[in-house]
């Protein structure tokens, strides 16, 4: 039985053995064939882009020694050799192919399973393809993993989770992304302040207006590319300066400034609407109200004319107001404004009103010499004015004004407004829209007893406005 289990145990013990000579020499050939793959290389083709290196092949080297240099790199992705200089070229991604009897190019195979090194290797390439588009379009990103050194990249990867590192590109991806839309905004609004600024500058130069001269205030090209210039873009209202220059040339009718001529045109204009306020009747070229007329008629006379005309037109309206208005129709205006306003002084007078200040003295030679020396427009606000102040004092049944007694007479009004809206059906002595009659009562009254008035009114809208029916609903 000893010698049996023996033999069963040399025989188990020897196919053990051939099992494993059996995988050694599988792996040795799969080894072998992987060599031959990775040193595949193709012959008179070359590939441009991604250099990360340039290497110096030893003399007798040939391509061998730059394939094996790039396949010892955890960063080579593919390799150029350039015959001439033997030159070795190692890249950080697959770079296109293309003929050239130069040169002879691989591809660095992908092993099965990356290792820690080969995937940081990636990493780190990736990191700067982004550091080089936030530097290309100049975004202005620093620190927190964007670096221009390989080494840094690399190193700090070696740290890092595998989900930190996805963490770290798609938040580098993402910034990438709001900078690219930035300066697609910056670009929209950047082509729309040049063609503002172009348009201002051709309208001005039809014109003549001569504008300030500016970098951003030029030609489509020079306004964009200074606009580019400015971090963030520009605000157009910038241009809010120039455009109100050139409004004021075109007004003007165009051509250089010229300084009194403005004044004078100002001047007329502002005659011309005096004129019209008080009615005086002036006609012909000397009075119209175009800025454009006066500046253009001033362009073309001597200063001497200029001022003669400023003066002229200066007697003219004195005349006119002194004869209160339009000559013998402004007498007759006055002298009615002075009867009006001497009538308004005794209504104040007669009903205790109580209005005090200088328009409310008495005397009809008072209001007749001040209607001579102002323009129709204030003797009309002037008489209105009086005439709602009386209007107010009637309203309330005469005597002093009493501010507290004017605000329980408005709120009472409100409240039975509110009353009949909500069709509340309160009646009585306190519940109606009589402006007077509530004035009345509260001069009659203590100042307590009104405010305790407003809120019985107001205690009992409340209780209508929920559907309930207080028991002194009455009054």
């Amino acid at each position: 039985m000893v010698q049996r289990r023996a033999k069963c145990d040399c025989g188990r013990a020897g196919f053990v053995l051939t099992v494993t000579l059996l995988a050694t020499l599988a792996a040795f050939l799969a080894g072998t064939i992987g060599v031959r793959e990775a040193r595949a290389a193709q012959v008179d083709q070359i590939r441009i882009g991604g250099d990360y290196s340039y290497l110096k092949v030893p003399e007798g080297s040939g391509y061998r020694w730059c394939e094996d240099s790039c396949r010892n790199d955890v960063r080579c992705k593919s390799w150029t050799y350039i015959r001439p200089g033997s030159q070795c070229r190692l890249k950080r991604f697959v770079a296109p192919a293309s003929s050239s009897k130069c040169c002879v190019s691989g591809v660095k195979p992908e092993p099965r399973k990356k290792s820690r090194r080969e995937l940081c290797a990636d990493h780190a390439s990736l990191a700067l393809d982004q550091q080089d588009e936030n530097l290309a379009r100049k975004c202005g990103y620093r620190g927190g993993g964007w670096d221009s050194s390989y080494k840094e990249h690399f190193r700090a990867c070696l740290s890092l989770t595998p989900r930190q590192r996805r963490a770290q590109l798609l938040g580098r991806k993402r910034a990438l992304q709001r900078c690219e839309q930035n300066r697609q905004r910056v670009d929209r609004d950047c082509q729309r302040f040049a063609e503002a600024a172009a348009q201002i500058w051709r309208s001005a130069g039809r014109k003549d207006c001569r504008l300030a001269p500016r970098p951003w205030l030029a030609d489509y090209d020079r306004a964009y590319d200074w606009c580019r210039k400015k971090e963030g873009g520009v605000d157009e209202a910038i241009l809010n300066r120039p455009r109100e220059k050139l409004s004021a040339c075109l007004a003007r009718g165009g051509g250089p400034f010229v300084r009194h001529c403005d004044d004078y045109a100002r001047t007329a204009v502002g005659q011309y609407d005096r004129s019209r306020r008080n009615e005086c009747g002036f006609g012909g070229n000397r009075w119209n109200g175009s800025y454009r007329r006066h500046y253009q008629w001033c362009l073309k006379v001597d200063p001497w004319d200029v001022t003669n005309e400023t003066r002229v037109r200066q007697d003219a309206l004195e005349r006119c107001l002194a004869q209160g208005g339009g000559g013998a129709e402004g007498k007759i205006a006055c002298d009615h404004y002075a009867r009006l306003a001497s009538e308004q002084t005794r209504s104040n007078r007669k009903q205790n009103c109580g209005l005090k200040g200088r328009r409310w003295l008495a005397g009809y030679d008072r209001h007749y010499a001040w209607c001579s020396k102002t323009s129709k427009v204030n003797r009309d606000a002037e008489l209105k004015y009086r005439e709602d102040e009386l209007a107010r004092c009637f309203e309330r049944g005469g005597g002093p004004y009493d501010e507290a007694c004017d605000a329980y007479a408005t709120k009472s009004v409100r409240q039975f407004q509110k009353n009949t809206a909500r069709n509340c059906g309160y009646r009585g002595k306190y519940w109606n829209d009589s402006y007077i009659s509530h004035y009345k009562w509260c001069k009659n009254v203590s100042p307590l007893r009104f405010r305790r008035k407003l809120l019985e009114r107001k205690a009992l809208l409340s209780s209508c406005k929920f559907g309930i029916k207080l028991p002194f609903a009455r009054q």
